[in-house]
């Protein structure tokens, strides 16, 4: 194992980098059953540094009254109300990340849910996932521990030492084939528009290596999608509305909770649900159409939104309105 090179390091940042370490470890193994070792313990190593993170901006206050889970009120000597822990529970990731915010603390920008999520399917033993997807996971969470160190004021590589030179080596390769998944769609119509081809997840292993099989092809409708780690094949449609959701999908999402219009919609052409409208894109990723012009007897502009399903010439409710007239 690494010998660590902080002999002075608090016992939480201590249990932090042997659990990282670890995690390393049991990954670089050959052994099948160490990637449920490796996910446990660097996931739980990085939880644990966030931790120290939250101790070192209180470093005089008791760990517990910082990071528990729970406190019940109690009344103090002086008759004040206190804030007692409960129990020794610790708070979780959603926990640490809220109290970052509490604590004025800078989130580092990483993704770890992929890795949250990963470590709890090996908890069961019944994850799908290849090597390729936990080397992804260990490659996004590698910004958050470099992060967390820089808010410890630490240099990382004293402390992790060749499971740092490990870490940096797989964020590296991770990248390089990030990218030639993604420079294989740059020939699509609509490339210059999608900036978050990092979170297309394959349905099958989770992994991000989602490619296009014919780098030289051009038209969305004749995509062939592949992901890399497991060789999982997609269709056309599925591909793309992959791409659509990722690019789109959360802003689709905070639309639906504010009440407002869908900015994913069903395509009135070709079904999909590919198309896209808002203030800056409406058309369709899959079959590019694209609907636009004035209803035929009110006046109103037309859009995915409000177009007739019966009559692409009228809005919807003119098209109920003509269709009525007709039944009678």
């Amino acid at each position: 194992m690494t010998q660590l090179r902080e002999n002075t390091m608090p016992e939480l940042l201590n249990n932090a980098v042997n659990s990282i370490i670890l995690g390393i470890e049991d990954y670089q193994s050959n052994d099948d059953k160490r990637p449920v070792s490796a996910l446990r313990n660097f996931y739980a190593g990085v939880l644990l540094l966030g931790k120290a993170c939250l101790c070192s901006a209180v470093p005089k206050s008791d760990p517990m009254e910082i990071l528990a889970a729970k406190f019940v009120p109690t009344i103090g000597q002086d008759g004040k109300v206190l804030h007692q822990p409960d129990g020794n529970r610790t708070i979780d990731l959603q926990g640490l990340k809220r109290r970052f915010k509490q604590f004025h603390l800078r989130w580092p920008s990483a993704n770890i849910d992929r890795m949250q999520e990963l470590r709890n399917q090996f908890e069961h033993f019944h994850s799908p996932a290849p090597r390729e997807s936990i080397q992804q996971a260990i490659a996004d969470c590698f910004p958050l521990v470099q992060g967390f160190f820089e808010i410890l004021k630490i240099d990382p590589l004293n402390s992790l030492g060749d499971a740092w030179q490990v870490m940096l080596d797989e964020k590296q390769f991770f990248s390089q084939q990030k990218k030639i998944c993604n420079s294989s769609f740059e020939k699509l119509p609509w490339y210059v528009e999608v900036s978050q081809l990092e979170f297309v997840y394959c349905s099958a292993c989770g992994s991000s290596l989602i490619c296009q099989a014919d780098r030289s092809n051009n038209d969305p409708a004749s995509i062939e999608g592949k992901c890399l780690a497991c060789g999982e094949a997609f269709s056309a449609e599925q591909t793309v509305e992959m791409i659509v959701e990722s690019e789109y999908g959360g802003a689709d999402h905070i639309a639906f909770q504010d009440g407002g219009e869908s900015i994913i919609n069903d395509c009135t052409e070709c079904g999909q649900r590919a198309y896209v409208f808002d203030e800056e894109i409406n058309k369709c990723y899959f079959c590019e159409a694209s609907i636009f012009g004035t209803c035929g007897l009110c006046g109103e502009g037309l859009s995915v939104i409000n177009q007739s399903v019966n009559d692409s010439n009228f809005c919807s409710y003119c098209g109920h309105k003509i269709e009525k007239v007709m039944r009678e």
